[in-house]
């Protein structure tokens, strides 16, 4: 009986073992577990949470008291930056109010390197197609930036958009409607809404279908960012452990703050669209703190079906669940009657469709390029770099409708468009458009070719084509030393000995005019004329020029500068042209600005920056040729295309009428256009024809944002009156008098010697 009562604790002491290191175990991997889950968490919410593609942004856009944009143009720039029209008073931020010659608009914050742009409501007057009055609320201004166009993204593989948003920028009436759709009660639980869970059951089984879901905000985040879609024990049960994980190691705010960053709300195209930032943006036009109760309703009741729920694509769906949201606000006591009522009579108004990814395809390559020398390709896609540019936008879009019409237009009259007799026409003429500021350097439009969507090889930086007579004025820069613009030149076919090849310039018009001005052979672009100055001048000072205005390609033949016969890009050729509209001052040609960080730190910044080539004093005499070419010479004709503005250029043609060009500038702007085909076979146009007419439709199309004044004569320079016969100081007996420029140093010192005496 002893032995019996013996046995009895030890059975016992066995059990309390055996549950004990059962307990001690299960603790053991449950702490494990859990510490894994941490080290997961926390890894991944510490470090970069998000792949956010770098933005491309253009320049800021001047306007000003007096500017020659009408109102329609303004219209225009405002909804390419996605503002809309308001349909109420006052005109909420983003949107605008217009009348026969007034406009309204409540201009969004915008904040990059070194600028803010504040939010303001600011009042346009217009006149005669002139902005003729700037008011804000309290006072008239002169002068104002409205905000850049982000004109690209460089996406990653994910191809995934997201524009991050701060929890303060949040408005309330945003926040309410997100818990009132999704997690009335995130505020009181801690990760796992059991009470949710079990209501969500019961309003399921009385419906006899899925109507509720009993996630949370927490656990929705969760799956979204750790765990793949399957419906399996194991993810619902790392989604609850995670949960509550997460919710001991975060505030409630940083947890609201990362589901509204992470959130998936539909595509746009291959891209998808992530977070309630992007979202605003792209689908009402806004930024997140500028949200109506309405908008924050439509978007909130987006979450759980964005591509069903879009007011882009279903709109009667999206308003009937934004009426759901706002009705379940009212409900659980978010709103009042009142604002229930005014929500519901909201019209729901979207953003215009934006049209930046089609905004200047080729300069955005051209930044993409620069931006990779200086970062991995992997970061460009994923650190959220804003890249600032020196696009104008508005310019942009002048360059690229005016190569489309002008093209066009080309190919009707001369029958090479798709009403051509040729069977298959194997070749389209493309064109090349570079615009500039030459005081500056910055690239403010750049176009490579016809189309983009049918040949992305950039013209403008990788073509190489020959500049026939549009290399003639450094030429005659060369022979400045030696000449005056008042200088008789030869324009007789005379022959030269090369390489043992005889060889004689001819003018295209077959015409040879003796003895001309050196100013009127450039004017004219007389090639024979062209051809003996640069004899006389000498090989090695013409390429020295050419060297020093940025043309390395400068071939080893006086016969293949004076043609103009041998290859170049189009870039190198704005370039050179520059110095000539800069006094003289080699801008570095700048396209990039500065990369900025997600933070806001510059991580890169590009300077404004001049070498001197030649004096400002010769730059300016070759302008006043060539102002004169647009008056009376080659380019004359540009009066009748509308160009009613003083501006200086060049046309060229080569001998085969291959590539055809026309440089122009004024005291603000510089153009180059080239046309031709990509094989440089014959066109059977010159200059003056094609690409001339390019370039003017292109500045009428720019015209509000130039302002176009007189070249004036720099130091050194001198004016006089002369006798057009003697090249002297005029006397009262000259009958052939003109006023010409002449450099300090070589001004005529006598009277003439041929008529003084008469």
């Amino acid at each position: 009986m002893r032995g019996f009562f013996y046995k009895k604790p030890r059975r016992r002491n066995y059990i309390l073992w055996g549950v004990s290191l059962f307990v001690v175990s299960f603790a053991l991997i449950a702490a494990g577990f859990s510490y894994y889950l941490y080290n997961e968490i926390t890894n991944r919410f510490s470090s970069r949470r998000w792949s956010v593609p770098a933005r491309v942004f253009s320049s800021t856009v001047p306007l000003y008291r007096g500017q020659a944009l009408s109102l329609g143009g303004l219209r225009h720039m405002l909804e390419e930056r996605r503002y809309k029209e308001a349909s109420k008073e006052p005109v909420p931020a983003g949107e605008f109010k217009s009348s026969n010659s007034t406009l309204v608009a409540n201009l969004r914050d915008f904040e990059f390197p070194g600028i803010f742009l504040p939010s303001q409501l600011v009042e346009f007057d217009f006149e005669q197609n002139r902005v003729s009055a700037i008011r804000t609320r309290d006072k008239e201004i002169s002068f104002l930036e409205l905000e850049p166009l982000e004109i690209a993204r460089l996406f990653g593989p994910e191809r995934e958009s997201r524009m991050l948003i701060n929890i303060r920028q949040v408005p309330q009436s945003l926040i309410d409607a997100v818990m009132a759709i999704e997690d009335r009660r995130f505020y009181e639980h801690s990760g796992v809404d059991f009470f949710g869970i079990l209501r969500a059951m019961l309003a399921d089984f009385r419906a006899g279908r899925v109507v509720q879901g009993g996630s949370t905000i927490t656990q929705q985040l969760i799956k979204n960012y750790f765990l793949e879609s399957e419906r399996t024990f194991r993810r619902k049960f790392l989604e609850f452990s995670m949960s509550l994980i997460l919710e001991a190691l975060y505030k409630k705010d940083d947890i609201m703050e990362m589901y509204l960053n992470e959130i998936y709300m539909g595509r746009r195209g291959s891209v998808a669209i992530h977070g309630i930032g992007e979202a605003c943006e792209y689908y009402l036009g806004r930024n997140v703190e500028d949200l109506t109760l309405s908008e924050a309703a439509t978007l909130a009741g987006m979450i759980r079906s964005p591509n069903n729920y879009s007011p882009l694509v279903n709109r009667q769906a999206a308003l009937e669940r934004r009426n759901v949201v706002l009705k379940r606000m009212l409900v659980l006591g978010k709103i009042s009657p009142a604002e229930y009522d005014s929500a519901l009579l909201e019209i729901l108004r979207v953003a215009p469709a934006s049209i930046s990814s089609r905004i200047a395809p080729y300069f955005v390559d051209y930044v993409r390029m620069q931006a990779q020398e200086l970062y991995a390709p992997e970061r460009l896609v994923s650190e959220g770099l804003g890249i600032y540019t020196t696009l104008q936008p508005e310019i942009a879009a002048a360059a690229e409708t005016a190569i489309r019409e002008g093209l066009g237009e080309i190919d009707s009259e001369s029958g090479r468009g798709p009403a051509s007799n040729e069977p298959e026409n194997p070749r389209q003429l493309q064109a090349v458009l570079i615009a500039l500021q030459p005081r500056t350097g910055e690239l403010l439009a750049l176009a490579g070719g016809r189309d983009y969507g049918e040949s992305s090889f950039n013209r403008a930086l990788s073509g190489r084509c020959q500049p026939g007579s549009a290399i003639e004025p450094f030429v005659y820069l060369s022979a400045l030393k030696s000449f005056k613009l008042c200088d008789r030149l030869f324009d007789l076919p005379v022959p030269y000995e090369l390489n043992g090849i005889s060889w004689t310039a001819k003018n295209h018009d077959g015409r040879y005019r003796g003895k001309v001005d050196f100013r009127q052979a450039l004017e004219e672009s007389l090639q024979a004329a062209t051809a003996n100055l640069a004899f006389e001048t000498g090989l090695d000072e013409i390429i020295g020029t050419l060297k020093s205005f940025g043309i390395e390609t400068a071939p080893g033949d006086l016969r293949s500068i004076a043609l103009g016969s041998f290859e170049l890009s189009p870039i190198e050729l704005a370039k050179a042209y520059a110095v000539l509209a800069n006094d003289g001052q080699k801008p570095y040609l700048l396209g990039l600005k500065e990369i900025v960080s997600e933070n806001g730190d510059i991580l890169d910044r590009r300077h404004i920056d001049f070498s001197s080539v030649t004096s400002p004093a010769k730059a300016f005499l070759i302008t006043s040729i060539l102002e004169g070419a647009v008056e009376r010479g080659t380019a004359k004709g540009m009066k009748r295309l509308g160009v009613d503005f003083k501006c200086a250029g060049k046309t060229g043609t080569t001998n085969a009428l291959g590539d055809s060009w026309f440089i122009g500038y004024t005291t603000d702007l510089l153009a180059l256009v080239w046309v031709g085909y990509d094989d440089h076979g014959p066109t059977g146009l010159r200059g003056a024809q094609c690409a001339a007419s390019l370039w003017a439709r292109f500045m009428n199309l720019a015209r509000p944002w130039i302002e176009p004044q007189e070249f004036d004569p720099p130091p050194g320079i001198v004016e006089e009156t002369i006798c057009a016969d003697s090249c002297e100081l005029a006397t009262s007996n000259c009958k052939q008098r003109k006023v010409e420029y002449f450099l300090s140093e070589s001004r005529p010192n006598g009277y003439c010697t041929i008529h003084n005496n008469q």
